[in-house]
């Protein structure tokens, strides 16, 4: 089972318009679509679309929640949800502003779960244990430390779950200490973790990956947008993959269906040079896709990739 956890769980508004933004000034939208979103949520499905057992775990308020819950129950998700009994809160929405270039965000604050709810959702979490994984993924709410992530990984450490942590800045180097079994960094939040203005090249690339690992991550897993993904394992193996070329349809959620790809790859035990095809397949999927990808799309691009090349690894 491979659950996922989305703490500040959305609904995704993705507007396309028909013309360039214009400022004090009325734009007309060519098409428009509702969505569940969060990190965890996308995760969750495009883990079920590749036939993969997952549970969607998080906290759910208002009209909003609503939309979320039926949404991914109508998926055929199983979901464990922690409702807010406080009428005056309600799950963000996120607005995506397509035009032919550019996709702008603007994403709400969301909810403020109680001491109450995230002790039931360490409850929740503390029924897997050996061979599951549990996926911690997106933004932390505002009033929670941000060692929450850390603080759960700190509770289940005796079950013997792998986590996949998704998550920037403190976040991730709190639940580092933790030694979850995966992280990914995108580009952007690799330069932030080490406070620098670029990283080029697979040396820099792997040499902070390493970085990484000494602080307690096993295997690390670089995002690097169109140009694809470095993979860096536990054992000190490197692997390089291009992503491949095709009409972009919209980004949203194209990482975090290539965090799907490569944990449903592992859940199949496959190698981890294989494990980061199928991620490469399922994150470039969705780029070329509306929304997130479905399994047929993603299978039919995964047949037209070549395998991963195997970097040699410098002395780091």
């Amino acid at each position: 089972m491979i659950a996922t956890v989305t703490l500040n769980p959305a609904v995704d508004y993705t507007v396309s318009l028909q013309n360039p933004l214009q400022k004090n000034a009325v734009n007309r939208t060519e098409k428009e679509q509702l969505t569940p979103g969060g990190k965890g949520i996308n995760v969750s499905l495009i883990l079920h679309r590749l036939g993969i057992p997952t549970t969607a775990h998080g906290f759910l308020a208002g009209f909003t929640g609503t939309l979320i819950d039926e949404a991914i129950r109508s998926a055929g998700i199983p979901a464990q949800w922690i409702r807010s009994t406080d009428s005056t809160q309600m799950n963000r929405i996120n607005l995506k502003l397509v035009e032919q270039d550019a996709v702008t965000e603007f994403n709400g604050s969301g909810i403020q779960p109680d001491a109450a709810q995230l002790t039931a959702l360490q409850h929740q979490l503390s029924a897997y244990g050996k061979e599951d994984t549990i996926v911690l993924a997106g933004s932390i709410p505002k009033c929670c430390p941000i060692t929450l992530y850390a603080d759960l990984m700190s509770v289940l450490a005796t079950h013997e779950i792998d986590f996949a942590v998704d998550a920037e800045g403190d976040a991730l180097i709190a639940a580092l200490s933790y030694h979850p079994f995966l992280i990914k960094p995108n580009l952007p939040e690799l330069c932030a973790l080490f406070a620098q203005d670029t990283i080029l090249g697979n040396k820099q690339l792997l040499y902070y990956a390493a970085k990484l690992q000494e602080m307690g991550a096993r295997n690390v897993l670089i995002s690097l947008g169109g140009d694809g993904a470095l993979l860096y394992t536990e054992d000190k193996k490197a692997y390089r993959m291009a992503a491949p070329q095709g009409e972009i349809g919209s980004t949203v959620g194209a990482g975090d269906s290539m965090l799907a790809g490569f944990l449903a790859g592992c859940q199949q035990k496959c190698s981890m040079a294989d494990a980061l095809r199928l991620g490469i397949a399922a994150g470039s999927a969705t780029a070329f896709s509306p929304w997130l990808a479905d399994a047929v799309s993603i299978h039919a691009l995964l047949r037209t990739l070549p395998q991963p090349v195997e970097i040699t690894v410098p002395n780091l």
